[in-house]
């Protein structure tokens, strides 16, 4: 699945308070098949009893096995990055997609680390212009040795990613991903289909930069609405 098709996963499953699995995501190809997904996540909520305790319960005891210690008290509130140290972290998210059914959104490099990264990738190719003269083929050079320099930059610093992403700061948020594998845990105020169409059909519009009346039930993602 391409960007554009990753953040319209990502949006749809906060819009809703979803998650959807992976193999589910590559058999949803009409927009049909995604809001029926998704009425169907939203009307499991009136059904399962207490989801966000059991998926609460499965975290803890995860997190216990990562920490080795049995008896180690969470709650929902605490902070993933106070608890786990950042090996753990990285133990927890290797772990995750289980739980999930799907990958969870990456861990981040820290803060100071991302804006070092732009800085060097924006600085490079003034630095070259300032001293290469300005012609089409330098320029050419310039471009693609600086794409090649941020392909490096972040293979290099892959394993500095240990900052927990949004949307997963306390365990209390990561137990709400995993109760959205069964259930939505953000529901709209009406859950008919054309409700939960029109919701879904302005997010496409939005991440997709397609023309509204092209959304229908029966476009297809990838032939009709060109998601990548």
């Amino acid at each position: 699945m391409g960007l554009d098709g990753v953040q319209l996963v990502m949006a749809i499953e906060d819009k809703f308070g979803i998650t959807i699995p992976d193999d589910v995501s590559s058999e949803i190809r009409t927009v049909d098949d995604l809001v029926g997904f998704c009425l169907g996540r939203i009307h499991a909520a009136d059904t399962v009893y207490c989801p966000s305790l059991t998926s609460f319960l499965s975290l803890r005891c995860l997190v216990r096995d990562i920490r080795n210690d049995p008896d180690l008290r969470l709650r929902p509130r605490d902070h993933v990055e106070t608890v786990l140290e950042e090996s753990d972290r990285k133990r927890l998210w290797q772990q995750l997609p289980e739980l999930l059914k799907s990958h969870p959104r990456e861990l981040r490099r820290p803060a100071w680390l991302r804006k070092t990264l732009v800085v060097v990738v924006l600085s490079f190719p003034i630095a070259l212009m300032a001293v290469f003269p300005w012609h089409i083929e330098t320029l050419t050079l310039i471009w693609l040795t600086t794409i090649a320099l941020g392909i490096i930059l972040n293979w290099l610093t892959i394993k500095m990613r240990t900052r927990t992403p949004d949307g997963y700061t306390t365990f209390g948020d990561i137990a709400k991903r995993i109760v959205g594998v069964t259930v939505a845990t953000n529901p709209p105020a009406k859950t008919d289909y054309d409700s939960v169409f029109s919701i879904i059909k302005e997010i496409i519009v939005d991440q997709l930069g397609v023309d509204d009346d092209e959304v229908v039930p029966t476009a297809r993602f990838v032939q009709d609405l060109g998601l990548g």
